[in-house]
């Protein structure tokens, strides 16, 4: 048995009640919360328990992406920042990830989770991984990592994105039936693995990739093995002609069509929403994962996030890939998400750092179907926590720690953090990977993808 008391700092548990509790304590016993609260009301408990000192800290619940490519952390700043999306797929991203192999994919995921853990993500959901990349891999380094992470499977049969057909390459295409194979087999072997830290969903590729009949076809599989589903939806404006020209219908009405509504339906983006489908996606508890970053750098729009809030959507975050945001950091992800909304509105009132906070992490775990054990600190949820320094001129003085972590704060000062009860990131070092290693093989791969793309390619010259 393992018991830690995190003694000191300000605890927001996020629990609701938008409270913060000046000189906190958390008492973790092996991978649960056992008691939050004052340092009068939780030390008589914590006899034996191993102190961590947390003066001038904030702990605050894991944080939750919700909307993660994996495979292309690699790719940060490779592709030119001039392009809007269907080019910057075609053109580049495509290309790029068209010759990856499972080593390459696997350094990317290790280089991504090496952030997401330094930067204080506990829980990530990964958005869909195409067959050459291994799935299997991928697995192995979630699970070595510490991480908990939603691993989902790619599912298309179409070569189009929205209203361009015949965009994908060759080596972006997969066939549906090897792509259902593929899921039922890796839900066999991962669902539930390591610890229960791994998930297995279904990752839809997106408007014009996957047909009518393997829609259909998903939502059952869905059903039947209780799993998620994660897309992208009306990400740009391409999206809302494809489903109008084919379907007659709005983006609500094209996921209603296809049963594709509801719990752990997770639709990254969501840029071009009108208020039928934020009432809709409302009333079947549908989540939208909200990629400030991501969206603003590709010129994709400015998602309606804090209306979507009105009308009572679960609304998450994501940091998508490495190429379009081009950080993993969630941190800096709130801050984006905060201050898009209000000048969006040209309205400073329409969201606060309390509801970004709430976004990624009670709203995150939501959308994972894991509210009851995630997002939250709580007596018997699971202890996954950050520990945030308030000690850097960036973040001095300290004033209201809620603010501060929001507005000021980036992943750099996160200096513990704990998932299910045991440390993977320790005084900023991550303790489950060889981070040196990790780097090393990052850049060895980029480079072999860059030979096998365009031996001439000089990535200084992309700009």
């Amino acid at each position: 048995m393992s018991r830690y008391l995190l003694k000191g700092g300000f605890v927001v548990p996020v629990d609701g009640s938008r409270r913060i509790i000046r000189d906190g304590c958390v008492l973790v016993e092996d991978d649960k919360i056992e008691l939050v609260g004052t340092r009068e009301e939780v030390m008589p408990h914590a006899r034996g328990a191993e102190v961590v000192d947390a003066e001038k800290c904030l702990i605050i619940p894991g944080l939750i992406d919700t909307h993660v490519h994996l495979a292309q952390a690699l790719l940060r700043g490779v592709v030119p920042d001039n392009l809007t999306l269907i080019p910057w797929l075609r053109d580049w991203v495509w290309r790029f990830l068209g010759v990856y192999d499972n080593m390459d994919a696997k350094a990317s995921a290790a280089l991504c989770i090496l952030e997401m853990l330094k930067t204080g993500t506990t829980s990530f959901i990964e958005i869909h991984l195409h067959s050459r990349y291994g799935f299997d891999g991928i697995a192995e380094v979630v699970k070595q990592s510490g991480i908990r992470g939603v691993l989902s499977k790619t599912i298309m049969d179409m070569k189009g994105y929205a209203t361009e057909e015949n965009l994908m390459p060759p080596s972006m295409i997969e066939d549906g039936e090897a792509c259902i194979r593929e899921f039922k087999q890796m839900y066999q072997k991962w669902n539930g693995q390591a610890d229960g830290r791994i998930d297995v969903w279904l990752g839809l590729r997106s408007a014009g990739a996957v047909s009518d009949k393997l829609f259909y076809e998903a939502a059952e599989i869905a059903k039947e093995y209780d799993t998620g589903i994660t897309n992208h939806v009306a990400e740009v404006r391409e999206d809302l002609e494809y489903y109008r020209r084919a379907y007659g219908t709005g983006v609500a009405g094209y996921l209603e069509k296809f049963n594709m509504l509801g719990e752990k339906h997770v639709y990254a983006h969501c840029v071009w929403l009108n208020e039928e489908d934020m009432k809709k996606f409302a009333e079947t508890g549908t989540t939208v994962s909200h990629c400030p970053s991501s969206n603003m750098k590709l010129g994709s729009g400015i998602a309606p996030v804090s209306d979507m809030l009105k009308h009572g959507v679960n609304v998450a975050l994501g940091c998508d890939g490495g190429p379009s945001n081009d950080s993993y950091d969630m941190i800096r992800e709130m801050k984006m998400a905060a201050c898009l909304q209000k000048v969006r509105t040209l309205d400073p009132r329409v969201i606060s750092a309390w509801d970004v906070l709430t976004m990624a992490t009670r709203n995150g775990a939501r959308a994972m179907g894991k509210l009851n054990m995630l997002g939250s600190l709580e007596p018997g949820k699971k202890a996954d926590i950050v520990i945030v320094s308030l000690t850097r001129p960036s973040v001095t003085p300290i004033s209201n720690p809620v603010s501060l972590l929001v507005y000021a704060a980036s992943g750099a000062d996160v200096r513990d953090v704990m998932i299910d009860g045991k440390f993977v990131v320790k005084d900023k070092k991550v303790l489950t990977m060889d981070e040196e290693e990790v780097i090393r093989q990052a850049n060895k791969h980029l480079e072999r993808i860059v030979s096998k793309v365009d031996p001439n390619l000089d990535l200084l010259k992309t700009m």
